[in-house]
């Protein structure tokens, strides 16, 4: 319990911190006090991110200090967000600092990794995979590589998640280190961590107008292997790889805004996401029905809504001027795959889960106006934040894997559903803004 403890005041200390950073530079004044303090600077802040980490690696292993040493190390991981705040807010961007920054990354939370890895914690042998893929994105793609070609060597999401993970794996392996009776998911969160890291070195030695393809086509696969787990009956593995496309499906419209993309691509993104967030949720409810008569009508109206949400926005929504920016016109199809999983999986009673099925159906089709998860409502969570939510994310999900409890993971999918269409809507989010 002493663990959690240190954990929790170590999280409020770091997000005190960090929120008080996000006050001062909300003035002239203090972006010019900031931005002036040589110390403050943010090459400086993210030297001395290192210095913390390390401190607090050294005094979590070497002096048993266990409060100190969660505490300055999670300072550390919190201070990775407020040294990009400053350069942000102060406009202090340099190249310098984009080449610095995800070497202290690494400088921060492999060491402890390794040190968790020698007490029998995590996989020593993945640790070292972890550890060359690092080395050879930081190295042979971003110094190397760079100087023969034009591919992007800037951070991409893969590289941003990953790192919130290795920090979420670090705070989470404290809590096992410190006794408590807590299932052991952490070889699944590192197998994670290093295909994330693959993942962002791959990216950028690819032509950056193939970023959004092959986002789609990872989607697509995920709902192609979510299609095969539901014919297994393996219904919380099915869902759980739709999140995952979910996931890819989060950024590809921001790669093909940002990079460009191929003339395919629209259509790709469209038949990844029917596939995916129509066909798979729609075979679910099916199945989940014992393919009785009433299950085939429904999982079929499902799916048609689905079809006809994605053939509206190609055809029509796309260029209609008065749906105002980062909206939809209707429950997003990935929105709409969360209620009908949550459905089928929380409820035994099939009439409640078709009942909430039809709803979802009705707000797909409909000319509500809903607002851009990833465009609006992510990039307004602060980083330290995020890092939190990664943290209770990244523990359901690897404790669902693990216990495969479905209706644990329906009653996480239905709120997550109801908190986004209660939230999202546009009218309700120009109020709050």
């Amino acid at each position: 319990m002493d663990g959690i403890i240190t954990i929790v005041i170590s999280l409020l200390v770091s997000l005190a911190l960090y929120l008080g950073f996000v006050i001062v530079l909300r003035s002239e004044k203090g972006c010019d006090v900031i931005g002036n303090n040589l110390i403050l600077q943010p090459n400086a802040i993210c030297v001395w991110r290192v210095f913390i980490g390390i401190s607090g690696t050294l005094l979590y292993f070497l002096a048993g200090q266990h409060f100190w040493g969660i505490l300055l190390f999670t300072i550390s991981a919190f201070l990775d967000g407020v040294d990009g705040l400053v350069a942000r807010k102060c406009d202090l961007v340099t190249p310098l600092g984009e080449e610095i920054d995800p070497l202290c990354d690494k400088a921060t939370y492999l060491p402890p990794m390794f040190f968790f890895a020698y007490e029998g914690y995590l996989d020593l042998t993945v640790i070292w995979l972890l550890f060359i893929s690092e080395i050879c994105g930081q190295f042979l793609i971003r110094y190397i590589i760079k100087r023969f070609t034009n591919f992007s060597v800037q951070a991409n999401n893969f590289g941003k998640i990953k790192t919130v993970l290795c920090f979420v794996l670090i705070i989470y392996c404290a809590l096992l280190h410190d006794a408590l009776e807590l299932p052991d998911f952490t070889a699944q969160i590192l197998y994670v961590c290093v295909i994330l890291s693959v993942a962002s070195s791959a990216f950028k030695i690819i032509g950056n107008r193939f970023y959004a393809d092959i986002l789609s086509i990872l989607n697509l696969f995920c709902g192609i292997a979510g299609l095969i787990l539901v014919c297994e009956g393996r219904y919380v593995l099915a869902s759980i790889a739709i999140l995952t496309g979910q996931i890819f499906d989060l950024f590809d419209g921001r790669m093909a805004e940002k990079h460009g993309g191929t003339k395919i691509g629209p259509w790709l993104d469209d038949i990844a996401d029917l596939v995916s967030f129509g066909m798979c949720p729609g075979f679910l409810i099916i199945m989940h029905g014992n393919l009785k008569l009433p299950a085939l009508i429904f999982g079929a109206a499902y799916f048609l809504a689905v079809g006809f949400r994605l053939w509206r926005f190609l055809i029509h929504d796309k260029h209609d001027e008065t749906i105002p920016p980062d909206s939809f016109n209707g429950l997003p199809s990935p929105a709409g795959a969360m209620g009908a999983l949550g459905a089928c999986l929380f409820w035994q009673n099939l009439w409640v889960s078709w009942a909430v099925i039809i709803i979802t159906s009705s707000l797909l089709v409909s000319h509500i106006r809903f607002v851009h998860f990833g465009r609006v409502i992510l990039r307004r969570i602060p980083r330290p934040l995020m890092v939190i939510f990664g943290f209770i994310i990244v523990f359901l999900i690897a404790y669902l894997v693990k216990a495969r409890n479905p209706e644990t993971l329906g009653a996480l999918l239905l709120f997550s559903f109801l908190l986004y269409v209660l939230t999202s809507n546009s009218k309700v989010i120009s109020k709050i803004i």
